[in-house]
């Protein structure tokens, strides 16, 4: 079992064929269809096996079905069903997630509380209707798991509450590692005056350097993002521009996060942060951060982007605080 299930989303291999196949290029909006490539698919809902028999079988080698759309997640029939159930079933998902000590169940349990979430309805290509407090709260409950970490942050920013940001930096203070889900997911939330990603200055961003791996115009099929993000902030450090200043500790980090691409040359600073993946609907992004102080670009690890976050928190009034508590989203 893969440790991120987005890895799965991109093997997706199953489709069942009792599924009654309608057609619907767009998500119908409606309840019980899962969106797929081209039309949408009638799923079965199994209202006679016990919920606790339906949670059982999470435990099995389950996939997710083929939806031909990253930004469209596969559930399967059983876990339409379980969330059928309502909020009768998060309790007995939370109990998983405490308890168990299979990969597919806890993952699986994930995905049924946020379908849960979202009271079986795929709103949309690029957003996301998150209706359910219940289960948002399970959700945020079990971010202190780093297993599930990842997997549950790239389901909280499809539709992101302000009233997850107070649970999101608890969670950084108790946080063993980068927390770099946490920190790149917050960044999501669109929150003013947070310390890290403010705008870069024009005289900054468009400062571009050339890279020298392979032909940028040739697509292979192993492009190594990792190398190429070194590569180019090596560049920009060579530079000696002073109103760059790079983190030693980026060289000796994992950079990538759960996404890649491939960058053209040259590469200007903007550039190179938007390949980063920063702002995207279904992914987090890369390791590596930034922030701008006194005119100048400083980039970052995850961990000296955390501390500036917990440091930004603890430092705000009780009003400020409690004003992201006053609305879900």
């Amino acid at each position: 079992m893969p440790r991120y299930l987005f890895t799965l989303l991109l093997l997706q291999t199953l489709i069942s064929q009792s599924f009654c196949q309608i057609t619907d290029v767009a998500p119908s909006g409606r309840q019980n269809y899962i969106a797929v490539e081209g039309g949408g698919w009638k799923m079965k809902i199994d209202t006679t096996t016990s919920l606790d028999s339906l949670i059982g079988r999470l435990s099995k080698n389950w996939q997710f079905i083929e939806t031909g759309k990253m930004y469209w997640i596969g559930y399967t029939e059983d876990m339409y069903s379980i969330a059928a159930r309502g909020d009768k079933a998060i309790e007995p998902l939370m109990n998983v997630l405490e308890n168990s000590s299979k990969d597919y169940a806890k993952y699986g349990a994930v995905y049924c509380l946020h379908l849960i979430g979202i009271n079986r309805t795929i709103a949309g290509r690029f957003y996301e209707k998150f209706v359910n407090p219940k289960a948002r709260m399970a959700l945020l409950q079990f971010l202190k798991d780093t297993s599930l970490q990842e997997d549950i942050m790239r389901l909280l920013i499809r539709d992101p509450w302000q009233s997850d940001i107070s649970t999101i930096i608890e969670t950084m203070k108790d946080c063993k590692t980068d927390c770099w889900s946490l920190v790149n997911g917050l960044t999501r939330y669109k929150i003013n005056n947070l310390p890290i990603h403010q705008t870069i200055p024009d005289d900054i961003k468009d400062i571009s350097v050339n890279l020298k791996y392979t032909n940028p115009l040739v697509l292979e099929a192993n492009f190594d993002f990792e190398g190429q993000i070194k590569e180019a902030l090596n560049s920009f450090r060579n530079l000696r521009n002073k109103k760059i200043v790079i983190e030693d500790t980026l060289f000796k980090s994992k950079l990538m996060g759960d996404f890649g691409s491939k960058y053209e040359s040259p590469v200007s600073v903007q550039e190179f942060f938007r390949l980063l993946d920063f702002d995207n609907y279904t992914s987090l992004g890369s390791r590596v951060q930034y922030y701008v102080a006194d005119d100048k670009l400083y980039i970052c690890s995850p961990e000296t982007a955390r501390r500036r976050l917990i440091e930004w928190w603890i430092n705000l009034t009780a009003d400020e605080k409690a004003s992201y508590n006053k609305n879900y989203r």
